[in-house]
C-alpha cells in the first residue's frame, strides 16, 4: 500500500481536522500529520518544516483563504512534488474551475475525507 511521510490538513474546523487524522492513523499510512488552522499557518509551517508529500485544502478560512494559499503557495515556488487535494464543502463550479488552474491541485473532493478516500488518493499519486 502507498504511503505518506508527511500530510498537511489545512482547515479551520477542528472536528475535519480532527476526524482526518483519525483517518489517516487507522490506516497508518502516514508518517507525520501537521495541521494548520488557516492558509497562513500552513505556509509558516512549510517555511519552517520539510516539504508535505500531500496538502489536504479548505476554501472557506479566516486571515488566508484556500485560494490565498494557493497563490502564496505558487509564488513560494518551493516544494514542486506536492499534491494538494481540496478538502471542501464548497459545491460551487467557479471554486472547482478555479482550483484546478493550480499546477499542485490533484483532487476536489467533498467533506469529509474518509479512510477509502485515503486510499483512493495514496494508490493513485503515492504508489510506486
Amino acid at each position: 500500500m502507498a504511503h505518506f511521510n508527511k500530510v498537511l490538513l489545512v482547515d479551520d474546523d477542528d472536528a475535519t481536522n480532527f476526524l482526518a487524522s483519525l483517518a489517516f492513523k487507522n490506516l497508518a499510512i502516514a508518517g507525520e500529520i501537521a495541521v494548520a488552522s488557516d492558509g497562513l499557518v500552513a505556509c509558516e509551517w512549510i517555511q519552517q518544516n520539510n516539504c508535505p508529500d500531500i496538502i489536504f485544502l479548505d476554501i472557506r478560512m479566516p486571515r488566508m483563504d484556500g485560494f490565498d494559499f494557493l497563490d502564496n503557495f505558487t509564488r513560494m515556488n518551493t516544494c514542486k512534488q506536492v499534491k494538494i487535494v481540496m478538502l471542501t464543502s464548497s459545491l460551487r463550479a467557479e471554486d472547482k474551475k478555479k482550483a484546478f488552474t493550480y499546477n499542485a491541485v490533484v483532487e476536489y473532493i467533498e467533506k469529509p475525507l474518509t479512510e477509502t478516500l485515503i486510499q483512493k488518493i495514496a494508490n493513485t499519486y503515492f504508489n510506486d
